[in-house]
């Protein structure tokens, strides 16, 4: 069997193109209908993308939801799954990261993130990267702070990661659409025809 993951699926869906959707959905179909090529379709995105799929039945039918609850650190288990990520992300970094290890921190990056475990792991990254470009032993919040920027498209320093206050600096809302629209101009442009 061969797999395909469509990360951030629901970018490939028109908000007003149903004729386009339509054969998207019909593609999808037909790939998870051929006997001959066993396949596994996953897709991620946000929950519009299960709007999308809902539209073609068929597709519906063969498909299965799996839902992500948002980061809760009052839960054991969530604390626990994101200190295992930030010290895993930070080992294979080989970057130094003892310092952030607080409780502070771990809410300011599921706060910086949105409380979605995949821009959690995204900030990870990009954090890290940087410190390692930078042959940096060590993360800082500056660093993550960087992160956040470049993910945001919010100015330097302006961050979660940065501001005191920083709860009630920040609309989740907003950061969310700001992460969104950054997302579509970093995305390489379609030649039009």
């Amino acid at each position: 069997m061969v797999g395909i993951h469509f990360d951030e699926c629901q970018h490939v869906f028109t908000a007003v193109d149903t004729a386009t959707n339509q054969k998207i959905l019909d593609s999808f179909k037909s790939l998870l209908k051929d006997h001959n090529w066993p396949l596994m379709l996953i897709f991620s995105g946000i929950p519009s993308l299960a709007t999308q799929i809902k539209k073609e039945e068929q597709l519906d039918r063969l498909l299965r939801v799996v839902s992500f609850d948002g980061i809760d650190l009052s839960r054991s288990s969530d604390k626990e799954e994101l200190t295992h990520l930030f010290f895993s992300y930070g080992d294979k970094a080989g970057i130094g990261i003892e310092d952030l290890a607080t409780v502070d921190f771990l809410q300011r990056l599921s706060f910086a993130a949105c409380f979605r475990w995949g821009l959690v792991i995204e900030i990870l990254i990009e954090a890290f990267s940087l410190a390692a470009f930078a042959s940096d032993k060590t993360c800082t919040i500056d660093h993550f702070s960087e992160a956040f920027s470049k993910i945001s498209g919010l100015s330097k320093g302006y961050s979660p990661f940065t501001l005191k206050d920083y709860q009630n600096n920040f609309d989740q809302a907003k950061m969310l659409a700001m992460i969104e629209q950054t997302r579509k101009k970093k995305a390489p442009r379609q030649k039009e025809s």
